[in-house]
């Protein structure tokens, strides 16, 4: 008798698919929070209108300077942006808009906000479970 067991090829098949899927990465787990509730996503123009003024008017000479499609596309679905002086802070949500804004809009970014830094942090993603 031996402790090896048959190998079903038919089990190793599935696994292969489901590794090519992406299926077999760990699963988030998350804690169930009362206090916590989810919200539709309201665009960067109207939440920063109500919440930073200073910020809203920033973006409206950034939509003037790229153009309203690109902007819609590029800008509008930021997380957020905070301004600290001649510093500023964009939280993308996702490594690739973060890239898109670094390569083709970092001046434009700096004009319409008259800084001098500026950070992008991307790869949150909207869940917010991924580290930056």
């Amino acid at each position: 008798m031996s402790a090896i067991a048959p190998i079903s090829m038919q089990e190793v098949s599935e696994k292969v698919l489901l590794a090519r899927k992406g299926r077999l990465e760990e699963d988030a787990q998350f804690v169930v929070n009362p206090r916590l509730c989810s919200t539709e996503f309201v665009p960067l123009e109207e939440r920063m209108a109500g919440e930073k003024p200073e910020i809203a008017a920033c973006l409206a000479k950034l939509k003037e300077k790229v153009g309203s499609e690109t902007f819609a596309k590029r800008f509008n679905v930021l997380q957020n942006i905070n301004r600290s002086g001649k510093n500023l802070l964009i939280v993308s949500g996702n490594e690739r808009l973060r890239t898109l804004l670094l390569k083709e809009h970092l001046h434009d970014i700096m004009e319409a906000f008259s800084v001098d830094n500026v950070r992008i942090v991307g790869g949150a993603g909207f869940g917010g479970i991924d580290a930056f």
